[in-house]
């Protein structure tokens, strides 16, 4: 994925439409899994990309999203968009940006 491949789109991705965080949530929020699952792993690649970048999602109700996806039992059929929420997860907590709910 490009997003991956040069952090440079991912600041730019920001700076396309103002609208870019609603448009990321409606992809975090879709029925289709595979659609789903290609806006979380963009998320992912977002916050990858640069900790203040992680810092606008994490403010944004894309965290409550993820956080959803992430909570939801293991099930084969959706199973990749879950890692990909708990991927996310991961490095919001590595960057200090969230504490798991036992540290809270």
């Amino acid at each position: 994925m490009l997003t991956a491949a040069q952090k440079k789109l991912c600041y730019k991705m920001t700076q396309v439409t103002i609208q870019w965080l609603e448009i990321l949530q409606r992809l975090c929020l879709q029925d289709s899994v595979d659609v789903q699952h290609r806006g979380l792993v963009v998320a992912h690649n977002l916050i990858s990309a640069d900790k203040e970048l992680a810092k606008k999602l994490v403010e944004s109700e894309l965290l409550e999203i993820l956080t959803v996806v992430g909570k939801q039992k293991d099930d084969p059929k959706i199973q990749h968009a879950i890692d990909a929420a708990r991927v996310y997860l991961v490095k919001c907590m590595d960057y200090g940006l969230i504490k798991p709910l036992s540290q809270a």
